[in-house]
């Protein structure tokens, strides 16, 4: 079951892309099996916000900063981290791709979890990928 956000947010989508609520509820049916938001489950939310933003949805928020919490990445690495990852990625779902590649590459499950010790190294790697993704200098 969603959280209160997560409804909201699909509230927000809804009126963002202007859809009536025939169309909402047509929506969260075919990819949740839901006739509303309340009643989707986790998969369902995700696969409905996806949907959204295949529509053209933008969640207006910001991507969360963690503010300066000691030991842990600093809000300009974790900024520098997703922004470097939005680039590497291009196109993808870019949380879910960040958290598989951070979960691989430095056992941690999510960005929020990254030890400033391993921000610069996973900061490193991403320049790395985006050198060898560009190709050879002309």
């Amino acid at each position: 079951m969603p959280t209160a956000k997560q409804v909201a947010m699909l509230h927000v989508a809804k009126k963002q892309l202007g859809l009536d609520d025939e169309t909402y509820r047509s929506i969260l049916k075919k990819v949740g099996g839901a006739e509303s938001a309340a009643e989707l489950d986790r998969y369902g939310y995700e696969e409905a916000l996806a949907e959204f933003k295949r529509l053209g949805f933008r969640a207006t928020s910001p991507n969360r900063s963690f503010g300066l919490r000691r030991g842990m990445a600093t809000p300009e690495q974790v900024g520098l981290i997703r922004k470097l990852w939005t680039e590497w990625a291009a196109g993808e779902e870019p949380e879910k791709g960040l958290d598989a590649w951070l979960e691989r590459s430095f056992h941690v499950s999510a960005l929020r979890f990254l030890p400033a010790d391993k921000a610069g190294k996973a900061i490193n790697g991403l320049r790395a990928m985006l050198r060898r993704k560009a190709g050879p200098a002309a």
